[in-house]
């Protein structure tokens, strides 16, 4: 997979998790398995060209500097709340 193609992927995929984030509520996670599930179904691959599984969704995560769901989500907070001030 080309640098370009990977990124546009990257943007897609986070987009979808952002997505179903924000569908959830504030105080409970989506689980692994409702993601990958979500991810699926939309036809978004791995960088690999893979399905995907709760262990590549995990690994995938951490490989983009977020501690699973958890992490993304409170980045995602932190950042409307550091928002507010820029």
């Amino acid at each position: 997979m080309n640098t370009q193609h990977r990124v546009d992927n990257d943007k897609l995929v986070f987009k979808a998790l952002i997505l179903k984030l924000n569908e959830s509520h504030k105080y409970k996670n989506p689980s692994y398995q409702y993601l990958v599930n979500h991810l699926n179904n939309i036809n978004l691959k791995t960088s690999w060209g893979n399905t995907w599984t709760r262990k590549s969704l995990f690994r995938y995560l951490q490989r983009n500097g977020f501690s699973g769901v958890w992490g993304l989500r409170n980045s995602l907070e932190q950042y409307s709340k550091l928002a507010k001030f820029l």
